[in-house]
């Protein structure tokens, strides 16, 4: 298993479109199960945050492969995942993706 996480900064104004992307995921669960398990994912999380005034997306990820979880959700075999990458990139402000570099997980230090 490996593990991935990353905070998006989201543009100012974005409120409705963070919501309306929840409430998609929510209503389309079982699209959503099947991408992942396509996809080879275990576990996707996301979290709403702010920090100090400005809002941000956490989201961690535990899956087979990364690369191969990013690789197949970008071939859109699932409508969920374009639409996902399109909101995104619609809520995502400029330079506003970081990618956290793994720390500890005691699963993965066997």
């Amino acid at each position: 298993m490996e593990i991935a996480s990353g905070l998006i900064k989201l543009k100012q104004g974005s409120d409705s479109k963070v919501e309306e992307w929840r409430e998609t995921m929510t209503s389309r669960i079982d699209e959503a199960l099947a991408t992942l398990e396509h996809e080879g994912v275990e576990i996707e999380s996301w979290f709403r945050i702010n920090i100090e005034g400005q809002d941000y997306l956490l989201w961690y990820m535990r899956a087979e492969s990364i690369k191969k979880a990013f690789e197949v959700s970008q071939t859109f075999k699932h409508p969920l995942d374009k639409y996902h990458y399109e909101l995104m990139e619609s809520i995502t402000a400029p330079d506003g993706v970081t990618i956290a570099q793994p720390f500890y997980d005691p699963k993965l230090c066997k």
